[in-house]
């Protein structure tokens, strides 16, 4: 009898590793010709790669992130009715939660593991119909994709604002701690320099990368810790606090880091750069016009791919002899250009 109990207790517990191991495998990749690209814009259009409208998001006031999961995707915004949800697969799905306040709500950030949706509702965050408040976050502003879960631990980032009492910004991180979520500063070279960050990635359960940048310089912060990245120009030194460079993205694909943004160049327009392993590089398209500023936007790490959106503005002459501004929006995949849109307000977009 006792033998047959061990082999049950033996059997029930490798059925729960078992389980618990299905939760953070991978999900299954698609091939590349398989793949769908689905780029969000600000008034919850949604286009796919040939630059074609598939979708306008229902009572939708104002998206601000689109994600995916498997054949799935979720997009973050504010609801026209004012109600707290999200739109999955383009129909709104409304959170039944129980608010204290009654106030306008705007998701400005969404991420998803198993069966949970994680939400950034100032000043909560939202799993599912659970409510969890941040510490200290009077001072808090949001980045633009400041949401990331890994194997169900949350993260969130952003900017603790000092404007009022004179005091240079910080960047902050809040990790879950306790039914809430705590905050954590994140150093800076000098206490007399601002820090911002606005990204992140997170991987392994425990580990993450967020990108900003402190005083003028660009840079990750990996698990806490900072890495000023290099720059390829050299610029004038600007009189006030402005960056010379910036990350506005990052993600980790086969052990190698990967942060986008921009630096300013020697004429200080902003110019589109990928840093890879701290390494920088200029992303710039074959056009032949007059550049005047890029920037790269975000990254998405799928398969062994790496995807990246980035922003061109070029001067083009017309017909009567004048000029005018042109902003071509590109998504790469690894280093080529696979779509093109034009006259779009482009927020993010997602492979499906």
């Amino acid at each position: 009898m006792r033998i047959l109990k061990k082999q049950i207790l033996l059997v029930i517990g490798l059925l729960i590793i078992l389980s618990s191991c299905e939760h953070d495998d991978p999900k299954t990749v698609k091939r590349r010709g398989e793949r769908q690209i689905y780029v969000l814009t600000s008034e919850g259009h949604i286009y796919d790669l040939m630059g074609d409208k598939i979708m306008e998001l229902p009572d939708c006031e104002y998206a601000s992130e689109i994600i995916s999961d498997g054949d799935d995707y979720f997009v973050s915004g504010k609801n026209s009715k004012g109600k707290v949800g999200y739109w999955k697969n383009g129909k709104w799905n409304t959170l039944h939660l129980d608010f204290i306040d009654d106030v306008e709500h705007e998701t400005q950030g969404i991420a998803k593991w198993d069966y949970y949706i994680y939400l950034f509702d100032y000043p909560f965050i939202l799993k599912n119909s659970g409510i969890f408040p941040l510490d200290d976050c009077e001072d808090f502003n949001p980045s633009g994709r400041c949401l990331a879960v890994s194997n169900g631990k949350c993260y969130l980032t952003g900017m603790e604002y000092h404007g009022d009492d004179n005091l240079p910004n910080d960047a902050v991180l809040y990790y879950e701690h306790k039914g809430r979520y705590a905050k954590a500063i994140l150093p800076k070279p000098s206490p007399d320099l601002s820090g911002h960050a606005t990204c992140i990635h997170a991987y392994d359960t425990f580990h993450t990368i967020v990108g900003g940048h402190v005083g003028h310089e660009p840079c990750i912060w990996v698990d806490q810790q900072l890495q000023v990245l290099p720059r390829i120009c050299n610029p004038p030194t600007p009189e006030y606090d402005l960056p010379l460079g910036h990350v506005s993205s990052v993600t980790k694909l086969n052990g190698h880091i990967y942060a986008c943004g921009y630096e300013e160049d020697d004429n200080s327009n902003m110019r589109a750069v990928l840093w890879v392993d701290g390494v920088p590089q200029f992303v710039q398209s074959p056009r032949q016009e007059k550049m005047r500023f890029s920037f790269a936007d975000e990254l998405i790490a799928y398969g062994d791919d790496l995807y990246m959106l980035t922003f061109e503005c070029y001067e083009q002459k017309l017909a009567n002899g004048e000029t005018e501004n042109n902003i071509d929006i590109l998504i790469w995949m690894n280093e080529r250009i696979i779509a093109k849109y034009n006259n779009i307000d482009v927020v993010n977009f997602t492979v499906v």
